[in-house]
Formats: C-alpha cells, sequence, structure tokens
C-alpha cells in the first residue's frame, strides 16, 4: 500500500474516532444533567481554582485517566479523550510515514517526517511545560 493511503487512514480513523468520542461525552453530559446528577468533579475544580486555572477542565492526562476510571465515569473525561486523541492522530500519521519511508528504503524522506515528529513533539512539551 502507498505511503498516502496509509497516513490517510489513520488520520481518517483517528479523526473518526475523536468526533465520536467528543459526541459520546457530550450526548453522556446532557444525560447526565438532564437526570439531575453531579456533573462537575468537586475536588478537580477546588485543585483547577488553586492553580488559577478554568475550574471545570481537564488539565492533564492523569486528571482524563481519573474521570475515566472513576465510577460514574465523568461525561467531561470522555470528550477531552476525544480531543487528545485528535491532538494525537497527526502524531501517528506521522509514525507511519517514516515507518513507510524506511521500509521503502527512502531514506530523505524518512528523514524529513522525523523531523516533522520532533517538531510536533517539541510543540507538545514546550505547550505543556506553560
Amino acid at each position: 500500500m502507498r505511503v498516502e493511503a496509509l497516513v490517510a487512514r489513520v488520520l481518517f480513523w483517528g479523526g473518526l474516532t475523536a468526533v465520536t468520542l467528543m459526541v459520546v461525552g457530550v450526548v453522556m453530559f446532557a444525560i447526565h444533567t438532564a437526570a439531575g446528577g453531579e456533573v462537575l468533579n468537586v475536588q478537580r475544580v477546588i485543585e483547577n481554582r488553586a492553580e488559577g486555572r478554568s475550574t471545570a477542565v481537564f488539565v492533564s492526562v492523569g486528571d482524563i485517566v481519573r474521570g475515566l476510571t472513576h465510577r460514574p465515569v465523568d461525561p467531561l473525561a470522555v470528550a477531552a479523550l476525544g480531543v487528545v486523541v485528535l491532538l494525537l492522530t497527526p502524531v501517528g500519521g506521522v509514525v507511519v510515514a517514516i515507518v513507510s519511508f524506511w521500509m521503502a528504503g527512502d531514506r530523505r524522506y524518512t528523514v524529513i517526517a522525523s523531523v516533522v515528529l520532533a517538531g510536533l513533539i517539541l510543540s507538545f512539551v514546550l505547550g505543556g511545560a506553560g
């Protein structure tokens, strides 16, 4: 299979999975809210307020994992997982491209794709530092 087709599949399925997770999270939130349930994790609100952040959002992957493993599952954690999957989808596409170029023996494009991957990773690191 050609590199473009492989990368396109990764991007398509990653995007579809991300959007599905976000929609499921929003629907769960709406159902939970309509049923009169507790919609916010009070501990997360307190921690975020103490750090000067928005109180209702997830600020780390660890927070998302805790929201997903908590029973009942936090609907906002499901939506936040969708956002994370959406952000990581291009990384998956670049990794597939690197492997495909390497296997095809195209060293030039392997190096170029590796530089792009390094840039993506650096942007995640620098973006998370603030």
